[in-house]
């Protein structure tokens, strides 16, 4: 079987990572993100986001990145990864869309207990001061989306940005309060789904 010279590349390129060249991290993202996007588009439709999926196959890829000087067809490896991280990504928010169902449907049969409002309550100071921590530019677009429910196109026009940047900082905004969420101790209040 014969292997393109483009296959010689990208397995030449797939060493380069193994061996931690960040160089050619970049220029294997650059490489393959306009083709992935689009791919991963068809299988996250809106409102998901597509590069939240391209972002979590990089870093896989990178966390992982020995794996890849054995690989014979960079291709169809890359695929594989996108196709997993995808339906990862499809079950988690399904899963987070049930629990929401599931506790919007608690409160209008069964009213909360005072240690659940309290909970609930401290939840709301803990997401306020995540937001609080935000880089400025963060803030503005997330309270923008958030708080006056602006779509990214309606921010990109609103703040005179390209609506990737708006997406780029809307990404950056929910992965820092998630991660300030999680080393502030949000985990003692299991029982309520965050929606922010």
């Amino acid at each position: 079987m014969l292997v393109s010279d483009q296959t010689y590349v990208e397995k030449a390129l797939f060493v380069r990572v193994a061996d931690g060249d960040e160089t050619a991290f970049r220029e294997l993202f650059h490489y393959y993100n306009k083709q992935l996007l689009p791919f991963i588009a068809k299988l996250v439709t809106p409102p998901q986001e597509p590069s939240e999926v391209l972002q979590e196959v990089f870093f896989k890829i990178w966390m992982y990145r020995e794996r890849l000087r054995n690989v014979e067809n960079p291709k169809a490896y890359i695929v594989r990864i996108v196709s997993n991280e995808a339906n990862n990504y499809l079950r988690s928010v399904a899963r987070q869309n049930r629990l929401i169902l599931k506790a919007q449907q608690q409160r209008e049969h069964t009213p909360l207990t005072p240690e659940e409002e309290m909970a609930l309550k401290e939840t709301a100071k803990l997401v306020a001061r995540a937001i609080d921590h935000l880089t400025p530019a963060c803030k503005q677009v997330y309270l923008l989306s958030r708080e006056q429910h602006m779509s990214i196109p309606e921010i990109a026009a609103h703040l005179q940005l390209s609506e990737s940047t708006v997406k780029n900082q809307l990404v950056k905004a929910l992965k820092d309060i998630r991660s300030y969420i999680k080393r502030n101790g949000l985990s003692t209040f299991f029982s309520f789904p965050i929606i922010f």
